[in-house]
């Protein structure tokens, strides 16, 4: 790498075998009231010239490389046309490569075209790993995402007609003590009107030097029991209506319970898991 690259680094873990490249640093919006990932690291792009090197070096020493990864906490945000020139030379130095992909934001997609998009797509972007995070307006007002429920439905409808594949990250108990349910059914509504690569569920987990940190410390948010969170992703599940198969699992650090399976064909295997967890709270749901 010809820069030292001081930020922290995070990829999902679908990508621990891709060719890490970084192409920002930080997170442009660095506003999530739950998020403590950037907080100490300004945003800024890496130069294109730094990039490609990192590309030319990648070249020399893992010329048969398959899949590059973009760092960064919103890499997708980068403007279209820069975008672009770092596919051609992905795809002009690295050959065999089939996908780069990147962390993604609702607000970064509204910002590309719908041409945008499909070169895009036509040049080798891969997956884009999106936080989501919940349908439901309120909740994400409160948490500061910076877009709706039907915002978010209508960016991943775009990207699906580009047919660009992503990972719709989502969170429960973001609501905090009773708006489990109602964050399930405006997640599950937006989730429902879009087709997913995978459905990757995280559960809400307080960061230290957090605003929402300092919600809980002062009264203003309570988190969601053990048991709310187990309703609150059995609600999820039995109002998820899907057309093709989409991997769901609680297989992220944040989780405290693993349920796995594909939709919808597993929906009833994963909902049963979830009824015998709640009966040992005393909850029957049948």
């Amino acid at each position: 790498m010809p820069f030292d690259y001081d930020a922290p680094i995070y990829y999902p873990p679908y990508e621990n075998r891709s060719i890490l490249i970084p192409a920002s640093y930080g997170c442009p919006h660095n506003q999530c009231a739950f998020c403590s990932m950037y907080k100490d690291t300004p945003y800024r792009e890496v130069s294109l010239l730094d990039i490609k090197q990192s590309i030319r070096e990648v070249s020399e020493y893992r010329p048969c490389s398959e899949r590059v990864f973009l760092l960064g906490g919103q890499s997708f945000c980068l403007k279209a046309d820069k975008l672009k020139e770092i596919l051609r030379y992905i795809r002009e130095r690295l050959p065999l490569c089939e996908a780069v992909s990147m962390y993604a934001s609702i607000r970064s997609v509204a910002d590309k075209t719908d041409a945008d998009l499909a070169e895009l797509k036509a040049l080798g972007l891969g997956k884009l790993y999106i936080g989501v995070e919940s349908g439901c307006d309120e909740i994400l007002e409160e948490m500061h995402k910076g877009h709706t429920g039907e915002e978010a439905a209508r960016q991943l409808k775009r990207l699906n007609q580009a047919g660009i594949p992503f990972h719709s990250i989502i969170m429960y108990g973001i609501g905090g003590r009773g708006r489990g349910i109602q964050n399930a059914l405006a997640t599950a509504n937006v989730l429902n009107q879009v087709e997913s690569v995978a459905i990757v569920p995280m559960c809400l987990t307080i960061m230290p030097s957090t605003e929402l940190e300092r919600r809980v410390h002062s009264g203003e948010f309570e988190e969601a029991n053990f048991a709310e969170l187990l309703l609150e992703l059995r609600t999820l599940l039995e109002n998820l209506d899907l057309n093709t198969p989409t991997p769901f699992a609680t297989d992220h650090a944040t989780n405290r319970f693993l349920v796995a399976g594909t939709l919808p064909q597993d929906k009833e295997k994963m909902v049963s898991q979830l009824d015998q967890m709640l009966k040992r709270f005393g909850m029957e749901l049948h």
